[in-house]
């Protein structure tokens, strides 16, 4: 019986002391290791080859830098965790893993085809340490065809880049790097200067082509860029990623930053959140910063949530999203930009701030929602700021300007700088400017710039609850009147109180606002509203389509019913007057998508709806249909 049990026991041992099982297609055919490092080695020197397959079965202990050199003899590289597992150590002056090498996946989910993070990597050390480092020093042989994605990346001393692409070496000395194809997905990092750091470089347009990062966190000491990117001329998407930048130390804090050489960019439907703890120093916060140099083709920031930029910042472009530098082509669109405050009393807050240095920029902004733009400050807090340069579009924005923090400055809708000097360089149509505010001086639209800057400004609304509703020419223009003859155009603006949904919810009211529906003129450039619904002929102005109507409590059915839907607006509770005959209740939202269908009840409990506008459709036993427009409170 000992001969048969102990060859079995030595191989039980064996298999205990493994953390990482290979298996690969060509060479050596499996084998095991008590390290990524030990694994990476053996496939460096060839003992595995063709396709291969690491499994973590363990946590493991690194004590160097696990290595994966660029080679011939693999065609494909799976690293997988059988079980949650953690790959960590201390690695001072460098990364846990560094990949060289193309055609490589690390995938965290222990499921096929899964998207739970059960694969962690952390350097605890906290001397100048990173976490993960890829990339080529030579343009004629990128790294190529890597997804990283499903695992958790903690790095050991906030102060340090976690996630570093570039030209391989180790971070301190990283430099401008070559990579295609490179996937970032459903992955969680954790503390580090910056979450992802992109250096590409910029000598082949299309470098980093394909660069892919989505549906990512950043989070838990994250002080700089939850993304950094510079260098990438290829074609590059930044998506569905949340960011929460906390900032305790002085210096920049910005959620996704597009730098020099970088084209071709889209960033969209990423979530946003910016706070500073610092009560001085030179700071600077924004959501989203763009400044890809006078190269770029084509970049896109879109659908993107940035719901806090709040500390204490010291330049005056803060806020939600940020032009600047020689960036031509770039569109701003379908945006929801709130909470924004600057505790700095001396400087401005911005909800996008248009600085390109080019009189060419052709930048078009649209369709983008501005609220709580807060600052004590004697420069001008704005929902829109333009700085410098041409060449810029702005429609069917709407911007309310709507909490107070006692200001004592100046507050503006849309704020045009002296610094815009180009003849015609705006473009300003189908707006809604709308200054709410309590306190300060309030305007809906103020220029210390000529009005020859203004190419064409017409089909805006402005309105200030201020004692004036613009500036211009170093005076006041106290009415609609003044504004057309001090701008100039607005010819069919108007001078209306926008009535909003809620104060978060900028949709416009079907009741209160016949003056402004239909009020706008149909641009090509915008198609859709911000909810993706279809502009009409005859549009209207701000972010959002919508219908006047007057909501009647109640309305007549073709079965000869007379059925109230009440009270309108409603709080939680709607109730419905008769449900005799009715078959089927539906929620519809705005946009059309149906929320619920509920069995008929003379009350509704509608709790759980978001503030906004709704359609209660009625279906009839006989066939028919009856709807009704409810505004949830």
């Amino acid at each position: 019986m000992k001969k048969i049990l102990l060859p079995g026991l030595i191989l039980f041992g064996l298999y205990a002391n493994a953390q990482v099982n290979v298996t690969a297609s060509s060479g050596t055919a499996a084998a095991t290791y008590t390290t990524l490092k030990g694994a990476f080695d053996a496939i460096n020197t060839g003992t595995h080859q063709g396709m291969i397959n690491l499994s973590i079965t363990a946590n493991t202990t690194e004590t160097a830098t696990a290595v994966l050199n660029a080679s011939t003899t693999y065609t494909s590289i799976m690293i997988k965790p059988a079980v949650a597992a953690m790959i960590s150590g201390s690695v001072d002056n460098n990364s846990i893993v560094r990949i060289l090498g193309s055609n490589v996946t690390i995938d965290g989910s222990m499921t096929t085809g899964g998207v739970s993070r059960d694969l962690t990597f952390t350097n605890t050390s906290t001397t100048t340490p990173s976490v993960i480092t890829l990339g080529s020093p030579t343009s004629t042989a990128p790294v190529a065809n890597v997804t990283i994605k499903n695992s958790t990346f903690i790095n050991g001393n906030s102060g340090y880049t976690n996630f570093v692409m570039s030209n391989g070496a180790e971070h301190s000395a990283a430099g401008a790097g070559f990579f295609n194809n490179i996937t970032i997905q459903n992955n969680a990092i954790k503390k580090g200067l910056n979450a992802i750091y992109i250096f590409g470089d910029s000598s082949v347009a299309t470098n980093g082509n394909n660069l892919l990062i989505t549906g990512n966190t950043f989070d838990t000491e994250i002080l700089q860029y939850g993304i950094y990117v510079a260098g990438v001329g290829g074609t590059s998407n930044f998506t569905d990623n949340t960011i929460d930048i906390n900032r305790t130390i002085t210096g920049l804090s910005i959620g996704i930053r597009m730098d020099t050489g970088t084209n071709n960019a889209t960033v969209n439907g990423n979530t946003i959140t910016v706070k500073n703890t610092l009560t001085n120093g030179f700071n600077f916060g924004a959501g989203i910063y763009v400044s890809p140099g006078a190269a770029n083709v084509s970049t896109k920031v879109h659908d993107n949530t940035i719901s806090e930029i709040k500390g204490f910042f010291y330049y005056n472009n803060n806020g939600g999203i940020s032009l600047s530098g020689a960036s031509p082509n770039v569109s701003i669109y379908s945006n929801k930009i709130s909470g924004l405050k600057n505790n700095n009393t001396a400087v401005g807050m911005q909800g996008i701030s248009l600085s390109s240095t080019s009189t060419a920029a052709n930048t078009i902004a649209y369709n983008n929602i501005i609220s709580d733009v807060q600052a004590s400050a004697a420069a001008v807090n704005s929902g829109i700021v333009v700085y410098s340069g041409a060449g810029y579009k702005i429609y069917n924005n709407t911007v309310n300007l709507n909490t107070s923090n006692a200001e004592t400055g100046i507050s503006a809708a849309l704020n045009i700088t002296s610094g815009v000097t180009s003849a015609n360089a705006l473009d300003i149509r189908n707006n809604i400017f709308a200054n709410n505010k309590t306190s300060g001086t309030r305007y809906a639209i103020y220029s210390t710039a000529a009005n020859t800057v203004f190419g064409n400004i017409n089909y805006n609304d402005y309105h200030t609850t201020g004692t004036a509703l613009g500036y211009i020419g170093s005076a006041n223009k106290t009415t609609l009147a003044d504004v057309q003859a001090g701008f100039g155009g607005n010819a069919n603006s108007l001078n209306v109180s926008p009535v909003f949904v809620s104060q978060t919810d900028l949709q416009l009211s079907p009741t209160g606002n016949s003056s402004l529906d239909n009020a706008a003129i149909s641009l090509p450039e915008v198609t859709m509203d911000f909810a993706g619904n279809p502009r009409g002929a005859t549009p209207d102005m701000g972010g959002y389509e919508f219908t006047s109507t007057n909501l009647a409590v109640s309305d007549v059915d073709n079965t000869g019913i007379d059925i109230s839907v009440y009270p309108n607006p409603f709080a939680d509770i709607l109730k419905i007057s008769d449900v005799k005959g009715i078959k089927s209740i539906s929620i519809i939202d705005a946009s059309g998508r149906n929320l619920k269908t509920l069995a008929p009840a003379s009350e509704l409990n509608l709790s759980d709806l978001k503030a906004g506008l709704y359609i209660v459709s009625l279906q009839f036993e006989n066939g028919s249909e009856k709807t009704y427009k409810v505004i949830k409170k």
